[in-house]
């Protein structure tokens, strides 16, 4: 099997999960049912700043297909915009709640990343 029909055979699983929902012999994770603590977040009431009240996995997903220098300089960026914020906030930042949305605001309005972050 090639990783083409092995990405394939991937998606369609999950396509079939999240359209189906958890089938009757599964049995639903309490701990997804329950929000955490970096589920929920105060409503900014700025529309670009991506965060609003909600668990994340209930927002639209945006699936990006990045050159692999990008995607590297992506994930070391969020690196160290993260040791950033636990020194300041004593926590760290999540890629999906947090460092994506602003990294898309930034692109998007010209804003420094670090001042979205509050940074």
């Amino acid at each position: 099997m090639t990783n083409q029909d092995e990405r394939e055979e991937r998606a369609d699983r999950l396509r079939e999960r999240f359209e189906d929902g958890p089938a009757e012999d599964e049995t639903p994770d309490k701990s997804r049912s329950t929000p955490s603590k970096t589920d929920v977040t105060e409503d900014s009431g700025d529309p670009m700043s991506g965060r609003s009240e909600g668990a994340v996995k209930d927002r639209p997903s945006v699936l990006m297909y990045l050159p692999e220098e990008i995607r590297q300089e992506l994930d070391i960026r969020f690196d160290e915009l993260n040791a950033q914020h636990k020194r300041q906030y004593g926590e760290g930042l999540e890629k999906n709640r947090d460092y994506y949305p602003a990294v898309v605001e930034a692109g998007l309005t010209d804003k420094d990343l670090k001042d979205i972050l509050d940074l």
